[in-house]
């Protein structure tokens, strides 16, 4: 009862006061504030008082001050307060619900089970999360795109569901978003103009503007892959809803980024 406790308490803490920890150190933390808690149960001579109020406080104090590293009394006395008043809040609504509720009388032992089970679930879900946004971060690259007049360097984000293709020559087509691409004069060329249909979410047919440039070069991590007579598709949309990236690139184009064969030059 008392490591679920701690766990819904210092997460609490963790958002009130802006603070970040490892799940480590927080479940770790957790744990070593409940087992000095049985302890301090335990051990004969303590004043009741000090087991039931103060050491518990203390305890969760501490452990929370070792998990959050407070490294400044102001610090500690904030966590102090809102630990206060989590606690306070915390015990009062099971108390509540456990003489209050017929449902809930005598399981006790099941709920503090099934809040145990739903922390687990969230903190796995927000590992899970937080491993999608490093993998979708990672697939991001900076792209220089050539023009005939001059270049421009963008964010691109590697989408290897990305299926869009010219249909006449079949080559394979990366989004840009209008703004950027207007950035590079002279690509907009009548004589380059290709009409491109896609599909998307909300939109079942659509027709965008294409041109070839004459070349881009991808940043890899270890080296750079370059691209010539590359088809773009401008798209009147951002493409990110963040702005952290202005294009999408066609995994044809960069197959070797994602462990395919080497990338030749579209000719």
């Amino acid at each position: 009862m008392n490591f679920v406790m701690n766990l819904y308490l210092h997460t609490l803490l963790a958002k009130t006061m802006k603070r970040t920890a490892t799940r480590f150190r927080l479940i770790g933390g957790s744990a070593v504030g409940a087992s000095v808690f049985v302890f301090l149960i335990i051990i004969p001579g303590i004043p009741v008082a000090v087991k039931r109020f103060a050491g518990p406080m203390a305890i969760s104090l501490m452990t929370a001050a070792a998990i959050f590293r407070l490294n400044s009394v102001e610090l500690v006395v904030r966590a102090a307060g809102y630990l206060s008043i989590y606690a306070f809040a915390f015990g009062g609504i099971m108390k509540f619900l456990f003489s209050s509720v017929p449902l809930l009388q005598g399981k006790q032992e099941k709920i503090w089970y099934l809040l145990g089970t739903g922390m687990a679930g969230y903190h796995v879900l927000s590992w899970w999360v937080t491993q999608m946004g490093k993998k979708r971060q990672a697939d991001i690259y900076k792209v220089k795109m050539k023009g005939s007049q001059n270049e421009i360097e963008l964010d691109a984000l590697l989408d290897t569901g990305n299926s869009l293709r010219e249909p006449i020559s079949g080559k394979p087509v990366l989004v840009v978003e209008e703004e950027s691409f207007h950035k590079l004069l002279g690509a907009r060329n009548p004589e380059k103009l290709k009409i491109i249909p896609y599909h998307s979410v909300g939109k079942e047919n659509g027709i965008m503007e294409g041109y070839e440039v004459p070349e881009i070069v991808i940043k890899g991590r270890e080296e750079n892959w370059r691209c010539r007579k590359v088809i773009v598709g401008v798209s009147k949309n951002k493409v990110s809803a963040s702005g952290k990236y202005q294009m999408i690139l066609h995994p044809d184009l960069c197959s070797r980024i994602i462990g395919r064969q080497k990338p030749v030059s579209i000719k």
